[in-house]
């Protein structure tokens, strides 16, 4: 029985559990699935099997379980970390980020240090953070250029007290109902828009749900964690422990290559579907900025005015 137990838990660290609720075809698993996976076969003694769909619970529970080793990682958006790290919040400020690559530039940096520190406090070792990407609205009223554009319309958004704020200061009346719903109810008229990735706009075809108008607004840049338990990297020897960071960092740089390309491939596929794209000026998203600064004021609140500041100023300085 000794010997069974001791062979039972050598397999199971030689084996890298990484869960999700992502599927299999989304941008995270695919680069975990052909960078992270072969790195870390090819340069260590340990295996790496990925588990997408929800098939090992809900996020909250692959959170945990990467936190007491039971699996090895966990990448999920970053919305289920907040409770945890709850400086992520500042990373839902609207209109913060003019760019992924501005995005990417924070996030790689000090201020993304300073992040990556607070979960070695919770247990977990950020590899990398990967792009879920900005979201965007559509309408069937009319083309939003102005924060003015967006008064009285009713928009769909997901039950995000940040979200659901930032709106109600463009002037939109927020309609928090399912997902599942929402086609139907754009179609009905019952609700004016909503917002997305075009990733999802594209997905579910919501040019076929009366929603003629989209515009490039990039509201708020949408993040995703990749994470791994610090108790089992750890155990690991450090040139294991390099190794696998290696591969975390090479399979980050090729999932934001792969969303960053869809993207763009799913905005032409909008474009070609007949929607109609306003592109907002730099002029046009400052004053929406403007318009949203008491949301800054809000999480201000919350996580501390010198944070958001501090925040906002490594946007300023990133390059």
């Amino acid at each position: 029985m000794a010997l069974l137990g001791t062979t039972t838990l050598a397999a199971q660290a030689d084996e890298l559990r990484l869960a999700s609720g992502f599927g299999d075809p989304h941008s995270s698993s695919r680069a975990l699935a052909s960078v992270f996976k072969d790195e870390v076969e090819a340069n260590t003694d340990h295996t790496v099997e990925i588990f997408a769909n929800s098939e090992l619970g809900q996020a909250t529970e692959m959170i945990n379980q990467a936190q007491s080793g039971i699996n090895f990682g966990v990448y999920v958006s970053s919305a289920f970390f907040n409770a945890q790290v709850p400086d992520l919040g500042v990373t839902n400020l609207p209109f913060v980020f003019e760019s992924r690559e501005k995005a990417f530039a924070v996030l790689d940096g000090p201020f993304g240090d300073e992040l990556k520190a607070q979960f070695l406090d919770k247990g977990l070792e950020v590899l990398g953070f990967m792009e879920l990407g900005f979201r965007n609205l559509t309408n069937s009223v009319r083309p939003i250029e102005t924060p003015e554009d967006l008064a009285g319309l009713k928009i769909r958004l997901q039950k995000n007290p940040v979200h659901i704020a930032t709106f109600e200061e463009l002037g939109v009346s927020p309609i928090a109902i399912d997902w599942s719903e929402t086609f139907a109810a754009l179609r009905q008229g019952v609700i004016d828009g909503q917002e997305n990735p075009y990733s999802v706009i594209n997905t579910f075809q919501l040019y076929d749900a009366n929603q003629k108008y989209l515009t490039d607004s990039g509201h708020f840049f949408d993040i995703l964690v990749f994470a791994v338990s610090k108790r089992m990297m750890d155990s690991f020897s450090p040139e294991d422990q390099e190794a696998i960071r290696e591969a975390g960092r090479l399979a980050t740089l090729e999932q934001r290559r792969l969303a960053a390309t869809e993207d763009a491939e799913n905005l032409e596929a909008l474009r070609a579907a007949g929607m109609e794209i306003t592109e907002l000026t730099p002029e046009q998203r400052a004053a929406f900025q403007t318009a949203t600064q008491p949301v800054y004021e809000l999480i201000g609140e919350t996580l501390g005015a010198d944070r958001v500041t501090a925040f906002v100023e490594a946007v300023k300085a990133a390059q």
